[in-house]
């Protein structure tokens, strides 16, 4: 891909429906975090929150972003799993690592586990939209 193909894939408004629907999927993750934290430790609550967030994205993604594809809609709920679940190992240690050993130095923890989680859950935003708009919704 050249740069100017680069710029007109993140420039569109493809790219900005997709940042607002993972935009709601990733507050909705983020709060579910919380929630979930009152019952299990900070680890498996991003787990729980990361199933939370997939499930919605799936389905923002599915009906805002990619509408038209030329796949199986248990097809592409496969592969959306998987993208997200193979990022899921990098946003957990991020999260982990941010809120467990970085941030708390310099703030609360809970407030760190917050900011940790909120930073790693969007790092992986342009990586997913190139495979979810090539490989996991192609054609859309």
């Amino acid at each position: 891909m050249t740069l100017r193909q680069i710029a007109s894939l993140y420039l569109s408004g493809q790219f900005g429906r997709f940042l607002i629907a993972g935009g709601v999927a990733l507050l909705l993750n983020w709060l579910c975090r919380f929630v979930f934290n009152w019952f299990v430790d900070f680890g498996w609550a991003v787990v729980l929150a990361y199933a939370v967030g997939i499930a919605v994205a799936f389905v923002l993604n599915k009906i805002f972003v990619f509408p038209y594809s030329e796949r199986s809609l248990n097809f592409e709920l496969f592969l959306f799993f998987l993208v997200n679940i193979a990022a899921f190992p990098y946003v957990w240690s991020i999260a982990y690592v941010l809120g467990e050993w970085v941030l708390v130095h310099w703030m609360p923890k809970q407030v760190a586990f917050a900011f940790g989680h909120a930073i790693a859950i969007a790092t992986p935003v342009f990586v997913n939209f190139f495979l979810h708009k090539f490989v996991t919704f192609r054609g859309a």
